[in-house]
C-alpha cells in the first residue's frame, strides 16, 4: 500500500488538534471584545449629539422668549403712546372747547389799552329768591361769585388777585378793577346778574395802571 492511500492515525489526528491550541480561546475573546464595543456605542456613542441638540433647542426657546419679550415691550410703549396722544389730543379739544370768543372795541379811554366784549357764560350760583340788590361785603356770596366770573375773563387765578374796587355799576350791574399781586395785569371788568344763573361778563378792559375811582 502506497503512502497517500495510508488513513491518518489517530496518533495524527491529535497531533493535529494539537497544532492550534489557542484559536478557539482567541475567538471567544475577540467575539466578548466586539460585544463591549458595540454595548460602548449604544450606549455612549451618541451622548455629544443630544447634548448638542439640546443646547440648540434651549437657544431657540431662549431666543423666541427674549424676542416675545421685546415684542412686549414694544407693544406696551407703542400703547402707553396712543393712549397719551389720545390724552393730548382730548385737552387739546377741551381747551378749544373753553375759549371764548372776543370781539374787540373802541373805547375813548386813554388808560385803556384793550377793550373787548365776549360770549361768557354766566357763573354759576348758590343764591336763590330775589337778587334785588347787590351785597358787596367781603366774604358774601356776591363777592365770591363776582370774583369767580372776572377771574375767568381775565385770566387773574382768584388767588392771586387784588380786588382794587368793587362798586354798583347801574341795575343788576357791577364793575369790578383788578390787578394780579405783581400788578403786570390790570382789568376793568363789567358784569351783569343772571337770575339763577349768576354774574356774567359783558366787556373786560386791560389798563395801564390801576385808576382812581
Amino acid at each position: 500500500m502506497s503512502e497517500d492511500n495510508q488513513k491518518p492515525t489517530r496518533q495524527d489526528l491529535h497531533r493535529k488538534h494539537k497544532r492550534n491550541p489557542l484559536l478557539v480561546p482567541l475567538g471567544i475573546i475577540a467575539a466578548i471584545f466586539l460585544g463591549f464595543v458595540l454595548l460602548y456605542n449604544v450606549f455612549y456613542g451618541n451622548d455629544e449629539e443630544p447634548s448638542a441638540t439640546a443646547n440648540n433647542q434651549t437657544n431657540s426657546q431662549n431666543m423666541i422668549i427674549t424676542e416675545s419679550d421685546d415684542s412686549s415691550k414694544k407693544s406696551s410703549s407703542a400703547e402707553e403712546s396712543s393712549e397719551k396722544d389720545e390724552e393730548d389730543s382730548a385737552d387739546e379739544e377741551s381747551e378749544n372747547d373753553t375759549e371764548i370768543d372776543t370781539e374787540e372795541v373802541q373805547t375813548a379811554d386813554d388808560n385803556v389799552t384793550k377793550a373787548y366784549t365776549g360770549d361768557w357764560e354766566p357763573i354759576g350760583t348758590t343764591q336763590t329768591g330775589d337778587h334785588s340788590a347787590t351785597d358787596f361785603s367781603d366774604g358774601s356770596a356776591d363777592r365770591n361769585e363776582i370774583k369767580a366770573a372776572v377771574a375767568a375773563a381775565t385770566g387773574i387765578s382768584a388767588d392771586n388777585m387784588i380786588e382794587w374796587w368793587i362798586g354798583n355799576a347801574g341795575d343788576q350791574q357791577v364793575t369790578a378793577t383788578v390787578s394780579d399781586t405783581q400788578k403786570e395785569t390790570i382789568a376793568r371788568v363789567q358784569l351783569n346778574w343772571i337770575d339763577g344763573e349768576g354774574w356774567q361778563v359783558t366787556l373786560v378792559e386791560e389798563l395801564n395802571e390801576i385808576p382812581n375811582n
